[in-house]
């Protein structure tokens, strides 16, 4: 017989099948209208399937066919799925609850419309779910089912339709998703809870649609439109139950595997620096209303299923849109389904989460605790290179983020909210910029970000590479009809959950009234949820605050910008707001009102209630009760030490806005507010810093101490935090006016807490602040008596910024130690020094002229600063060539750029673009020319160069102003070619050959290309365009003076149109518009090597002139004037270079470059007419006695020894040699001196009455004459040693032709003893027992000879010796006691204990120290004097 899933049949036949665990007889089960399932059911023991069929009709009427149901051997009819039936289950009796709501029509596809209960019967595998809570699977193979049937009848392709379809596939996809978890039963009790919860939910679902079964229905379902909202709202039901079920396994799981992490594990990713609170989880964020926004999540939540779908999309919307209330939506729901793997909530509120260089590792941590395979290789990454936090955006992405995930294999998903919310001047977004180069590297990655469509994030986008691979959705364009909707649906949603919290609210709000607030908000869901906390205020009535609200004047301006609507604008919800929060006029309560409202608008990171009222003076409670008052513009806690920041950016922009905030109680003047809090972070800095705040313990690395930032929260409070950072910032931003009060305030500041700030900013991890801090201070001041010791206290933070930055204990432990004798800061902390190392000799008396200084382990070939001033690049070493990126305040890395893997030798050129976000390196043999993106660190292209003809040199190479072409300037034989080439692909565009001229030059003027030509006494200014294939143009042509030779050094800037060239024996600067003189500065002659630079604007002059140094010239009315000598000499300086600005200049000392300032505070501590620092390339000389008591100290080739006990710092002896000295030698009371060929030995006096003795060759008591070879007359080609006991003499001969030697002399007879081979060109060495004197050739393997002495004869030889790594007693240049000196600067005991930390210009070759004991000797010749250290045991 045949039976109909209908209505149920008047009879009851015999026991029929039964639905999988529900025991549902087949032949009753009832389904929606327009179904029908038939069954032949034959006696119980032949019960068949076969004939049995679903069926709907379509709208036309005919059958349509589904596929049939199965039924078991057992009488069970399986629904929808192959799983194998439970008899336990059979016999399962009806526990389904009767439950109301959950209907809510999803405004963005369905327009809302007002229902009726229809007659909705649903499917018999609907109409009795669930039976048995206790176990999981019961109700998954039902619904299935049903909502199989439902998308069946829903197959039409109107958008109503095609939603329900949509959210139908959607919601099988996730129950098939859920089907293996609920096979078995879970051995955790928890988890078993948590599925008892989601089958009572679907027991709510199914009495509601129980309910709907019994009234009358209509014919079929799909016909009946009005019922779409119903349907629609049971599916969202449904969705959400399995949402929230998901949600909370997943966080228990997440739980879990942050506590299965091992220990050693948890430490690498707590420590490595990451951005706090910046996942989705942490914070009162908030998702979308449920109903709400359903088109653009059904739409990226299809778009982060589909893998063929692009890897990124962007969320494009106007502020107050709703972006990041979707993005958290997002998030949610992709961490539901296990896919989440990062988030990073940007937010300009907070220092950490608005820096770029936070996202990467940010999101690396997080993976690595979400995914153990990812873990396994970040972990041991981050232990091998703990600085690599710190590099540049593309080596962040490509090492934490792209490596690990290629091999590791994740498919996952990384949401970034807000990123129009992190400081990024580049004109296209750098996070963009590096996303574009790897996202095809991973392509079962895939990026969610949102952000305002400003420029740079537009541009981003727009990135080839990134264009092609992103899906846009542009929110604020959205249909208006679906976002009024759903701002609508969040109103009525919002206000009942408000009625039913509070009393007497029914039928409120009217209908009229909901209709003008949704007109008033005008798509601006942030005007919709202000408005909802403005009418929830505490011990208010809503019903008034509503009408006040609607009853308010308005303005007609959106954000103070364009016409939104009549009547509607942010700006009116704003000031209604305040005006109700603060009633009638008060003139002192108004001032602290703006006060307490400024603090929160103004301050650079959020303050808390509580920080506030610390920093303005005013009472806890009065600042949380003010500001409790509109709390429907702020975030605001209950918690008064939690920090309060405004609801929404916009409300900032309105309030500080004097044309929008025209109320002048409410209107927050940024010069006048900013002022008050920086009067307050300098009166608590003032008291409460104190020494060793944190108790940090000594001679550590801050990364050592584990509880650091336990230590850091416990003894910096909030208020005291922000106070160190941020205090200079409202010294700039408010353009505060000079006042008496805050300078004292300052001077007082700088002189009893400067050390305890640097303390706090280092363990805080923000070092970099006190520059920024003391040269806002110092351009605020200009002229004041403060001034000195603000340059002072700048001078000593540039000169020990690399020690601050990493160990706060070290601040005394080294850079106080280290400061030069009369340094400001020195005078007033030197009680405070804590050392662990004596300076025995060497400490200067006064600071360099350079500023900063920053050594290179090989010869730096070019460098040239960034078109703003901000950046330096350098490139040093050959195979491979390292080019390099610094600050150009502090001189510290920035990036390290990357070259192709194939060897690149020489640099000829390094080139920024106009904006300096790319920098080209040009080099190599062949030729070729690398470009990089700065702001991401990224290789861009490497191209071979075609090069015109025979090139003997390459002389300029200079970008178009857009960056996309370059030209460079070549030199061939008789003629110079500039090329035109492509960056990205290097095509040459076009050549222009300029013959018979000197061209020396060519720079980007505007969107042309110009050059200059020297002949016949004028120089010619030529111009193309990058893309013309015309001739150059002559510009213009001005004179140049007779004695212009272009064979000699000569510069021509074109700006100011200024020559720069040397004659025989002058610099003369020229003026060729004026045709005059600028400067003429002789005594030149003999300086051949002379390097010229401009700055960008003409005003200064530079130039290095052989030994007489660096001069600095600055433009005056009469032409230029000498305005500084930085240093003596520059013979081994290559290169002398202006920044653009004028307010720098950087040298570059073979490995090292140097940085001057010519500001007039800084340059203002150097004479203008005497060089700062007298330079001498004279190696120094030095012995150590035995017993540590004695050094005698003099330069090769100098006629003066000093000796000096080691133990007082006084000089016992100065010796006048007569002559010059290539060695000494000092042993208890003797000194002997070796020069021209002769031994002279002296008594150094023991006795104190005589200061500062002196000695000539008359004082000596023994001098003695090398008899045999003829002893050298010059140390240029030979190496000396005296043996401890001042016995011996062994000399290493370089001869230039033929292997070197190394001679053995007797010091008290001068005979001539032995001589060997060696391939040594360093000094030799004696043992201590003068037994063997060993040489090292190569820096690792040394040479050893032993001395044998025949009595007999008389005849002393020496007797090789297998050679080793590590000789006998060590070497004089290693530490025979276990110290070190490590390549970081760290000077380590013998237990591993940081002694002290070399600032770089105190960082001598290992062949350019000496150790003796506990004294160390830093023997580098560019320092004044060798510094001899005595470290502490």
């Amino acid at each position: 017989m045949k039976r109909l899933f209908g209505r149920k049949p008047k009879e009851s036949p015999n026991p029929s099948p039964k639905l999988i665990s529900h025991g549902i007889p087949a032949n009753v089960a009832a389904g929606p209208l327009g179904f029908r399932a038939e069954l032949d059911i034959g006696p119980d023991d032949e019960r068949s399937n076969r004939g049995s069929r679903i069926v709907f009709q379509d709208n036309g009427g005919e059958d349509k066919e589904l596929p049939a149901p199965e039924v078991s051997a057992s009488g069970v009819v399986d629904v929808g799925t192959d799983h194998r039936s439970d008899p336990a289950r059979e016999n399962a009796t009806d526990t389904g609850e009767e439950g109301g709501g959950g209907k809510l029509a999803e405004a963005s596809k369905v327009p809302e419309r007002e229902y009726k209960n229809p007659a909705l019967t649903a499917t018999a595998v609907l109409s009795d779910l669930p039976r048995e809570a206790a176990d999981g699977f019961g109700p998954l193979s039902p619904l299935k089912a049903v909502l199989r049937t439902i998308a069946a009848v829903y197959y039409a392709n109107d958008q109503e339709t095609v939603a329900i379809r949509n959210r139908t596939e959607d919601l099988l996809s996730r129950i098939a998703a859920l089907e293996e978890r609920f096979y078995s039963r879970p051995d955790d009790v928890e988890e078993q809870r948590r599925r008892d919860k989601l089958i009572r939910e679907f027991g709510r679902i199914e009495g509601q649609l129980r309910s709907l079964s019994e009234k009358p229905e209509p014919e079929q379902l799909a016909k009946h439109t009005q019922y779409n909202g119903e349907v629609y709202g049971f599916l969202e039901d449904l969705r959400e139950a399995i949402f929230g079920y998901q949600m909370v396994q997943q966080m228990a799981m997440h739980d879990q595997g942050c506590k299965s992490i091992k220990q050693a594990e948890a430490a690498v990713l707590n420590d490595f620096p990451s951005a706090k609170a910046a996942e989705y989880r942490h914070g009162d964020r908030k998702g979308c209303l449920k109903g709400t926004r359903g088109a653009v999540l059904d739409e990226i939540e299809l778009w982060a299923r589909d893998s063929d779908k692009p890897p990124v999309y962007w969320l494009n919307g106007l502020a107050g849109t709703g972006k990041s209330t979707i993005a958290q939506t997002v998030a949610e729901r992709i961490f539901a389904g296990g896919r989440l793997g990062a988030s990073f909530f940007c937010s300009r509120d907070f220092q950490d989460r608005r820096n770029l260089k936070f996202i990467f590792p940010t999101v690396a941590v997080q993976l690595a605790r979400n995914y153990p395979e990812f873990r396994s290789i970040f972990v041991p990454l981050v232990q091998s290179d703990p600085e690599i936090a710190h590099e540049s955006l593309y080596n962040q992405m490509d090492k934490l983020i792209v490596r690990p995930l290629k091999q590791s294999h994740i498919s996952t998903v990384i949401v970034i909210d807000a990123l129009d919310e992190c400081k990024d001047e580049e004109p296209a977004s750098a996070i963009l910029s590096v996303l574009g180069r790897f996202v095809s590297q991973i392509p079962k990655v895939k990026f969610f970000v949102t952000g305002r469509p400003e420029p740079w994030i537009r541009e981003g986008f727009h990135l080839p590479l990134l264009a092609e691979a992103t899906d846009v959705f542009v929110l604020h364009n959205a249909e208006p009809s679906l976002v009024n909707n759903d701002i609508r649906l969040f109103f009525k949603q919002s206000f009942l959950e408000l009625s039913r919290r509070r009393q007497e609210l029914d039928d409120w709000p009217t209908r009229e009234q909901l209709d003008l607030l949704c007109a008033r908000a005008a798509g601006l869901f942030v005007y919709a949820a202000a408005t909802i906390k403005f009418v929830d205020r505490r011990n208010s009535d809503p019903k008034e605050q509503l009408d006040r609200l609607l009853q308010s004047p308005e303005s007609s301006a959106r954000e103070g910008k364009a016409k939104l609507k009549a009547n509607t604008t942010l700006d009116s919800l704003y000031m209604t707001i305040l005006q109700e929060a603060f009633g009638d006029d008060d003139l002192e309560d108004d001032h602290k009102t703006r006060s307490i409202l400024g603090a929160v608008i103004l301050a650079a990171n959020p303050l808390s209630p509580s920080a506030i009222a610390t920093l303005l003076g005013f009472g806890a409670k009065d600042v949380f009760l003010r500001l409790s008052s509109v709390h429907s513009l702020l975030i605001l806690q209950d918690d008064i030490n939690q920090p309060v920041r405004s609801f929404h950016k916009s409300f900032p922009d309105f309030i500080v806005d004097k044309t929008r905030c025209i109320n002048e109680r409410f209107h927050v003047s940024p010069p006048t507010h900013h002022p008050e809090l920086l009067a307050g972070c300098l009166e608590l800095m003032n008291q409460t810093l104190k020494k060793n705040v944190c108790n940090v313990p000594d001679a550590v690395a801050n990364r050592e101490v584990d509880d650091l930032r336990e230590r850091t929260e416990q003894h910096l409070n909030s208020s005291l935090q922000y106070a160190c950072k941020s205090w200079h910032k409202h010294l700039i931003d408010g353009r505060t006016v000079r006042t008496p009060a805050i300078a004292s305030a300052l001077r007082r500041f700088l002189e009893k807490k400067f050390l305890f700030w640097l303390e706090a900013l280092s363990v805080l991890g923000a070092a970099r602040e006190a520059v920024d801090a003391l040269n806002v201070a110092a351009k605020w001041l200009e002229v004041s008596l403060t001034l000195d010791l603000v340059d002072d206290c700048l001078r000593f933070v540039m000169g020990f910024f690399g020690i601050i930055s990493i160990s706060c204990p070290h601040i005394y432990h080294s850079a106080l130690l280290l400061c030069p004798r009369k340094s400001i800061v020195r005078g007033l902390y030197e009680p405070h020094v804590r050392p662990m190392t004596r300076i025995a000799h060497g400490l200067p008396n006064s600071w360099e002229s350079s500023i900063a200084s920053m050594k290179f382990p090989s010869l730096i070939d070019v460098a040239v600063w960034s078109p703003c001033s901000r950046f330096i690049a350098i490139s040093w070493g050959a195979r491979p060539t390292t080019t390099e990126v610094l600050d150009a305040v502090t001189l510290e890395r920035i990036t390290t750029l990357d070259y192709p893997a194939d060897e690149l030798r020489d640099t000829q050129r390094l080139a920024f673009s106009q904006n300096a976000r790319s920098l080209m390196w040009y080099g190599g043999n062949p030729r070729k020319l690398i470009n990089w993106n700065l702001q991401t660190g990224g290789l861009v292209s490497a191209i071979t160069l075609e090069q015109p003809g025979h090139t003997i040199d390459h002389l300029s190479v200079t970008y178009s102003a857009c960056g996309t072409m370059f030209a460079a300037l070549f030199r061939g034989d008789s003629t110079f070619t500039i090329s035109i080439c492509n960056v990205l692909f290097g095509a040459r565009t076009y050549s222009h050959s300029v013959d018979g001229r000197t061209v020396n030059e060519i720079w980007t003027h505007g969107e042309c290309l110009r050059f200059a030509t020297i002949e016949s006494g004028s120089i010619t200014t030529w111009e193309t365009g990058f893309a013309s294939s015309h001739a150059p143009t002559r510009v213009e042509s001005l004179p140049i003076p007779d004695d212009f030779d272009p064979s000699r050094t000569f510069q021509f800037h074109p700006t100011s149109s200024r020559l720069a060239f040397t004659t025989k024996g002058s610099i003369i600067v020229w003026d060729t518009q004026d045709s005059k003189t600028l400067l003429e500065s002789t005594d030149v002659e003999g300086h051949d090597y002379m390097s010229m630079s401009f700055s960008s604007d003409g005003r200064f002059f530079a130039c290095g002139i052989g030994n007489l140094g660096i001069h600095l010239w600055k433009e005056s009315p009469t032409g230029y004037t000498l305005h500084q000598k930085l240093i003596s000499d520059t013979s081994a300086f290559s290169n002398v270079l202006v920044s653009p600005n004028g307010e720098s200049i950087i040298a570059l000392d073979e490995s090292t470059i140097l940085l001057w300032c010519t500001t007039a505070s800084i340059a203002s501590l150097s004479n203008a007419s005497t060089p700062t620092f007298q330079r001498n390339e004279k190696a120094f000389i030095l012995g150590f006695s035995p017993d540590g008591a004695l050094a005698a100290i003099t330069r090769v080739g100098d006629e003066t020894v000093t000796v000096l006990d080691l133990n007082s710092g006084v000089v016992r002896l100065t010796i006048d040699a007569g002559m010059k000295v290539y060695a000494v030698g000092v042993a208890g009371s003797t000194v002997v001196v070796v020069g021209e060929g002769k031994i002279v030995t002296w008594n150094v006096p023991t006795g104190g009455d005589v200061l500062n003795p002196r000695a000539n060759v008359n004082d000596s008591v023994l001098t003695t004459t090398f008899d045999h070879p003829p002893f050298p007359d010059s140390a240029s080609w030979s190496t000396i040693s005296v043996s401890p006991g001042l016995h011996r003499i062994a000399m290493v001969e370089w001869c230039g032709v033929g292997p070197n030697r190394l001679h053995l002399y007797n010091v008290p007879t001068g005979q001539y003893l032995a001589s060997v081979e060696t391939k040594s060109r360093t000094n030799p060495w004696f043992t201590l027992d003068e037994r063997e004197v060993l040489c090292i050739p190569d820096g690792d393997t040394v040479e050893r000879w032993k001395i044998i002495e025949d009595s007999e004869s008389d005849i002393t030889r020496l007797e090789p010796l297998e050679s080793s790594v590590h000789p006998p007693g060590g070497f004089p240049w290693q530490s025979s006691c276990g110290y070190k000196v490590a390549d970081s600067g760290w000077v380590l005991s013998p237990s591993g204990k940081r002694l002290l930390w070399l600032p770089h210009r105190w960082r001598s070759p290992w062949w350019l120290r000496m150790w003796s004991g506990r004294f160390l000797a830093l023997l580098d010749s560019r320092l004044p004097e060798p510094v001899i250290l005595e470290l502490e045991e």
